[in-house]
């Protein structure tokens, strides 16, 4: 599975710490067509010009992650990381193709906003979505410097 923080992501995190700024109320996922099942974009990778999201058609909305669905923060075996509860996203009204991870975003509007963080599945697996086909994700995020 490959994962990253853009840049861009690593500036909106640092302008609140350790700044003593706050944490953002609410983050939102989108799902990701472009990359491949094992890779994702560069630190240098913008939501707006290189992160393919699913088609707005078909009933396809990023989804909100309230601050609070996140867990606290704790290592692993292999570095620093969250989680935030299931997400559900609508039912496919149309075909949406095939997507190869998720990402987090400041924006709920899809194609705007800054990206923190984007990763593939932990299988490493395009899922295909189809018409009436109902996808779930489980975000987490690891730091390992």
């Amino acid at each position: 599975m490959a994962e990253i923080f853009p840049n861009e992501g690593l500036t909106l995190i640092y302008a609140g710490f350790p700044k003593g700024g706050s944490g953002p109320a609410n983050t939102w996922i989108g799902l990701f067509t472009g990359y491949s099942a094992s890779t994702v974009g560069s630190s240098i990778a913008t939501i707006t010009a290189t992160w393919s999201e699913v088609a707005s058609a078909g009933a396809y909305a990023r989804a909100t992650i309230s601050s609070s669905s996140w867990g606290t923060a704790a290592t692993s075996q292999s570095g620093w990381g969250s989680g935030a509860a299931q997400v559900t996203f609508a039912t496919a009204t149309a075909v949406w193709g095939t997507v190869n991870g998720f990402l987090i975003t400041n924006s709920l509007t899809q194609g705007a906003g800054v990206v923190y963080f984007g990763a593939n599945f932990d299988d490493v697996t395009g899922v295909a979505i189809n018409t009436n086909d109902v996808i779930k994700v489980t975000p987490s995020w690891i730091y390992t410097g």
